[in-house]
C-alpha cells in the first residue's frame, strides 16, 4: 500500500500526545471517554454474540438492516448540530444554555420529520410487511437518541467529558442488558426492538436529570424566527454526517436489495467489529476537538503542531488494530459467532485494510472541521460516496459480501489522498 508523503513526513517525538502543554487534561479525558466507549462496545457485543447465535444469520441479518436504516436516519434528526454547537460554545460560551434549548426544540421537529419520512420511504419497498413493522416501532427511538445526544454533546462545550462517557455507557449498558434479557427470554427479533425503544427512552429521562442537576434548568424551545440560521450554519456538517453514515453502511442495504438476509448477515458480523474499531480514533478526537477549534483560531503554530502529532498517534493506533484483525480474523470470528459465520472471515480480512485507513481518515475530516472547511469534507463523502455505490453494483452481484468490502477498502484509500491534500493546505496557512 502506497502512504502518502504528507503522512510519512508525520514526527514520532517520545511523547507523541497531541497538545503538549495540556498531556494529562488529554489523557485523562481520553480516558474518561474511553472507558465509556470500551464499555459500550462491551456490552454492545454482548448483545450482538447472542443476537447472533440465538436468532441465526437471516433474524440477525434482518436486526443489521433495520439498525442500519436508523443509524442513517438519525443524521437527518441530528443534523450536525451537536457538532456546531460545541464549536459555536467553544467560541460564544455565555450563550451555551440558548444554543442548547433551541437545539433541542429544533430536533423534536427534525426526529418527527424523519421519523415520518423513513414510514413513508420503506412503505413504497417490497421489504416483507414484517421488516416494514419492526422498522417503523424502531424509528421511534430516533427522538429520544438524538434529544440525548445533545445532552451528552453540552458537557463537551465546557471540556466536561465525563458526563458524555458515563451517559452514553449508561445508554448503552441499558440497551444491552434489556435487548439480551428479551431475546433469551422470547428468542424473537420484535421484543427486541421494542426493548431498544424503550432503553432510549429511559436514557432521555437520566441524561435529562443528570445534565439539569450539573449545569442549571433548560427546556426545549421553539424559536422558529432563528431555526433558519442554525439549520443554514450547522447543513455542511450533517451533509457529511448524512453522506458519511451512507458511505459506510450503503453496503448493508444494497446487500440486502441484491443478495438475500444470510449474506447481509455475513457482512454485518465483519462489520460490528469495524464498529468496536472506531472507539478508539473517536474516543481522542471528542476531546481534541474543542482544543483544535481554540489553537485554530488563536495559536496557528499550536494547531499544526497538534495536528501533525495526532496524525503519527493515529496512525500507530489504527495499523496495530488493523493488523491484529486480520491476522487472528479467523480466531475472533470463529470464537465470537460460531461456525455458521465461517464466510465472514474473508469479510473481516479486507475491512482490516478499511479500519487502518479509516483511522487517518477520521482524523483528516475533523480536522477540517475544526478549521471551518466543513464543506470540503463533505464534498470529498459525496464523491467516495457515489464510487461506493457504484462499486457495489458492480461487485456484488458477482461477489457478494466480500464485494462489497472491497469497494469500501478501494474508496477509503482514494478518500485519503483527496482529505490530506485538504489538511495539508489547511495546516499550512496561516490563516
Amino acid at each position: 500500500m502506497v502512504v502518502p508523503s504528507y503522512i510519512l513526513s508525520v514526527s514520532l517525538p517520545k511523547n507523541y500526545l497531541p497538545l503538549k502543554p495540556a498531556n494529562f487534561y488529554v489523557i485523562k479525558n481520553t480516558v474518561y471517554i474511553f472507558a465509556g466507549r470500551a464499555s459500550n462496545a462491551v456490552f454492545l457485543f454482548l448483545l450482538t454474540l447472542v443476537v447472533s447465535r440465538q436468532l441465526g444469520p437471516a433474524l440477525f441479518g434482518v436486526y443489521s438492516l433495520l439498525t442500519t436504516v436508523v443509524l442513517a436516519a438519525n443524521c437527518f434528526s441530528n443534523f450536525g448540530f451537536d457538532i456546531w454547537m460545541v464549536r459555536e460554545v467553544t467560541k460564544k460560551p455565555t450563550q451555551a444554555k440558548s444554543y442548547l434549548s433551541n437545539i433541542l426544540g429544533l430536533k423534536v421537529v427534525t426526529s418527527l420529520a424523519t421519523i415520518l419520512c423513513v414510514f413513508l420511504l420503506f412503505q413504497a419497498t417490497d421489504l416483507p410487511s414484517t421488516t416494514l413493522h419492526l422498522l417503523g416501532v424502531l424509528s421511534i427511538s430516533l427522538l429520544f437518541n438524538t434529544l440525548s445526544q445533545s445532552l451528552w454533546h453540552y458537557g463537551n462545550c465546557f471540556k466536561q467529558f465525563i458526563f458524555h462517557s458515563v451517559l452514553w455507557a449508561s445508554s448503552n449498558v441499558i440497551k444491552s442488558v434489556l435487548g439480551i434479557s428479551l431475546v433469551l427470554l422470547y428468542r424473537e427479533l420484535e421484543p427486541l426492538i421494542w426493548g431498544i425503544v424503550i432503553a432510549e427512552a429511559i436514557t432521555l429521562i437520566l441524561s435529562f436529570c443528570v445534565i439539569r442537576n450539573r449545569f442549571g434548568a433548560f427546556f426545549p424551545e421553539f424559536r422558529i424566527s432563528i431555526w433558519k440560521d442554525y439549520l443554514t450554519r450547522s447543513a455542511p456538517i450533517a451533509l457529511g454526517m448524512i453522506f458519511s453514515v451512507l458511505y459506510f453502511r450503503v453496503d448493508i442495504v444494497m446487500l440486502q436489495l441484491m443478495t438475500n438476509e444470510k449474506v447481509v448477515g455475513f457482512y454485518s458480523a465483519a462489520y460490528k467489529l469495524f464498529e468496536v474499531a472506531i472507539i478508539f480514533p473517536s474516543s481522542i478526537m471528542l476531546v481534541l476537538f474543542p482544543t483544535l477549534v481554540e489553537e485554530y483560531h488563536s495559536n496557528h503554530p499550536q494547531f499544526k503542531k497538534s495536528s501533525k502529532k495526532a496524525l503519527g498517534l493515529f496512525f500507530l493506533v489504527g495499523g496495530g488494530i488493523a493488523l491484529t484483525l486480520w491476522a487472528f480474523s479467523p480466531w475472533i470470528i470463529t470464537i465470537i459467532f460460531g461456525d455458521k459465520f465461517s464466510p465472514s472471515i474473508a469479510v473481516l480480512e479486507v475491512l482490516s485494510g478499511a479500519i487502518f485507513l479509516f483511522f487517518l481518515n477520521f482524523l483528516l475530516a475533523n480536522i477540517l472541521i475544526s478549521s471551518g472547511r466543513e464543506s470540503i469534507n463533505t464534498w470529498n463523502l459525496v464523491g467516495a460516496t457515489v464510487a461506493n455505490i457504484t462499486l457495489n453494483l458492480v461487485l456484488i452481484p458477482q461477489y457478494g459480501a466480500i464485494g462489497a468490502a472491497w469497494s469500501t477498502l478501494f474508496c477509503e484509500a482514494v478518500l485519503i489522498f483527496a482529505l490530506g491534500i485538504e489538511v495539508r493546505k489547511c495546516i499550512s496557512s496561516n490563516s
